[in-house]
């Protein structure tokens, strides 16, 4: 009889969406410690530059701080969320709808704009300022260039893939499935209501496919730690498993990581288990 063929390996690509908002030690020292828990996980590490054009913000030692809680197979990537004092300093119009708000925000602080949309509130041609200044600020603060992105509130669609590929990006993870997120939103909400407007017929089951020649796109098919539990997180892994679904993109907020990552920590060492038990290896990607 032939051998049994082996199972496909399960490719877990773990993110991290740094929002540009603030860099509290709670909240670093959380990644820390999971990253010394888990040297063998890499992370991809998709950051927003506002942290360096915040007022009195002192460049080296933000770019310190976000450092630390690095590992050296770690990737480089670009998270924009359109505040304020980033879109300022690019130089492009700022705009302050539509937003993902289902109610007025006030427009104050470094926060100011980011509940807005990207693909919905800007034209391309800003699109394409926005990212390439982003990922210069990114460069001139000690980083590698960006070739890896997620959008603010996954809102990726044709302007904003235009001036990634203008800026030769090759990895996109904006696209979610809403019922991912109804912990967090309610079906009627208009994050929900965006998102089902740009990502129609998203599943958890989704897998990477080609948005252009030069542009993939891997679908954030666990979502991230603040909106799903330990519990749910399993589930996701159980269905692609069963499915024979082969990649899952997962992740996390620096800015909540204190409150959230321990749901993620908690899940590795089950998902681990799990695959072990259906002969299935686990490829941690980045």
């Amino acid at each position: 009889m032939p051998a049994a063929r082996a199972a496909p390996p399960m490719q877990i690509y773990v993110t991290v969406d740094w929002e540009g908002l603030s860099l509290e030690e709670d909240n670093l020292q959380a990644m820390r410690q999971f990253r010394q828990k888990f040297p063998h996980i890499p992370m991809v590490q998709l950051m927003n530059p506002a942290y360096f054009v915040q007022k009195d913000a002192h460049r080296a030692q933000v770019a310190h701080a976000i450092r630390s809680t690095f590992l050296a197979h770690d990737t480089i990537g670009l998270h924009l969320h359109p505040l304020k004092p980033l879109v300022q300093h690019c130089g492009v119009p700022f705009h302050a709808s539509p937003t993902l708000a289902d109610a007025p925000i006030p427009c104050e602080g470094d926060s100011c704009g980011y509940s807005v949309s990207l693909e919905l509130a800007y034209t391309q041609t800003e699109l394409v300022q926005l990212v390439t200044c982003s990922s210069d600020l990114l460069v001139s603060n000690g980083f590698n260039r960006p070739r890896y992105f997620r959008a603010g509130g996954w809102q990726l669609g044709p302007k904003l893939q235009a001036a990634l590929e203008a800026n030769r990006f090759v990895w996109d993870s904006s696209r979610i499935a809403p019922d991912l997120l109804t912990s967090r939103w309610h079906a009627d909400s208009r994050m929900i209501q965006r998102i089902q407007q740009l990502h129609p017929d998203s599943s958890t089951l989704d897998q990477p496919y080609a948005l252009s020649y030069q542009l993939m796109e891997f679908p954030n098919n666990a979502a991230l730690a603040d909106y799903t539990s330990t519990r749910q997180l399993l589930q996701v892994f159980k269905q692609l498993l069963a499915a024979h679904k082969p990649v899952m993109v997962l992740g996390f907020h620096q800015e909540t990581a204190a409150d959230y990552l321990i749901r993620l920590e908690r899940a590795i060492p089950h998902m681990e288990k799990i695959a072990k038990e259906q002969q299935v290896t686990i490829e941690w990607r980045h």
